[in-house]
């Protein structure tokens, strides 16, 4: 497993994020991550008059608060053998700094996301 110090760029969706992974010597990189393990309802490829679609805007209003709750500031681990799914985007679980669950498993347990 690796872990990066990252900081939130925006949020696309309940379990996609754009983020600036710090490298270290003051390298970044900015990426598109999508959360491991999980799937939350969408909002871009849906109906807007949809329930998924309003469900799916229930979901990204909570990470994008679960994560201004901690300063938009976290750590993103990938494990070692499975970096990226089907669109190449890298899985990740997200650690913020007040919880000792990851988001991933916050989302999962509180009904936001099914587990892969």
């Amino acid at each position: 497993m690796y872990e990066y110090k990252a900081k939130l760029d925006r949020v696309i969706d309940g379990d996609t994020i754009d983020v600036i992974i710090d490298l270290g010597f003051k390298m970044t990189t900015n990426q598109r991550v999508r959360f491991l393990d999980i799937d939350t309802d969408e909002i871009h490829s849906v109906k807007h008059d949809t329930e998924e679609y309003k469900r799916g805007l229930i979901t990204k209003k909570f990470v994008e608060k679960r994560f201004a709750e901690n300063g938009n500031e976290f750590i993103v681990r990938t494990r070692k053998g499975r970096i990226t799914g089907k669109y190449g985007r890298y899985l990740c679980e997200i650690v913020l700094g007040d919880n000792t669950m990851t988001l991933n498993e916050q989302l999962n347990k509180e009904g936001y996301a099914k587990k892969l």
